[in-house]
């Protein structure tokens, strides 16, 4: 959506050599897009990924928080069975409001509702339980997380791949800076979460989301920076096991 991450990104993550080609995609004007996404933005930015290659895999750069529903997006280009999984301080399984809109807040529920290629979702990072799925303990060093097991009609014991959603909300503000209520993970702790839900796994795509756009209370240089650098360590996690 362009937001968020400053004009130089593109350039940094090849410099850095975290890719040969980074791709910048900018939705700005499209309309009906800003947290709830409409029928005709859901066409068109559809339409705009279906440009390129395989829009699903590899690593995408969402921008902050508000247009997590581009995870819905990218997932409905894949044609295999996959599992989903969404590390995020909150769970995204709301109930569509406004006649069914697709949102930041729904599009989890959306994808388990309504993709026939979905096999499960285990969402893990809201510090509360939630109703429905299944209860899932993740040991954490000395801490335990719980998470949420969902099911869908398709579920397969086969060894399908894995496609990640990250939400940086999930993080401590020492670690990034988001325009949501922020969890309390430390970077080393979300890096060794990632790990160990990943380990033996084909990973079909992954992406990231969270920060604040210029618009945003709290925006100035030192947030960005702070959410430049957690971008590219996060980058280079899932660069490390989508390549292995």
């Amino acid at each position: 959506m362009n937001e968020t991450y400053p004009p130089f990104f593109c350039d940094t993550l090849q410099k850095e050599g975290f890719c040969d080609t980074a791709v910048r995609i900018s939705m700005r004007d499209v309309e009906g897009r800003n947290m709830y996404c409409d029928d005709e933005a859901f066409r068109i930015i559809r339409g705009r990924l279906a440009e390129y290659d395989s829009p699903a895999e590899g690593i995408h750069l969402i921008d902050t928080g508000n247009y997590h529903y581009m995870s819905r997006i990218f997932t409905s280009f894949l044609n295999e069975g996959y599992d989903l999984l969404l590390i995020d301080h909150h769970t995204d399984m709301k109930e569509a409001a406004f006649g069914g809109l697709l949102s930041c807040g729904s599009w989890a529920r959306e994808v388990l509702e309504k993709d026939s290629n979905l096999r499960s979702l285990t969402v893990i990072g809201p510090w509360k339980h939630e109703e429905g799925g299944e209860d899932l303990e993740v040991k954490l060093g000395s801490e335990t997380l719980h998470a949420r097991v969902y099911r869908g009609m398709n579920m397969s014991t086969e060894n399908v791949p894995l496609y990640i959603s990250v939400d940086k909300d999930v993080m401590s503000t020492a670690e990034c800076i988001t325009n949501w209520d922020q969890g309390e993970l430390s970077m080393d702790e979300l890096r060794e979460l990632i790990l160990k839900l990943s380990a033996g796994r084909r990973i079909i795509g992954a992406d990231i989301c969270g920060g604040i756009s210029e618009s945003d209370p709290g925006y100035d240089s030192t947030a960005c920076e702070k959410n430049t650098g957690s971008d590219l360590k996060l980058i280079g996690i899932l660069k490390g096991i989508t390549e292995g």
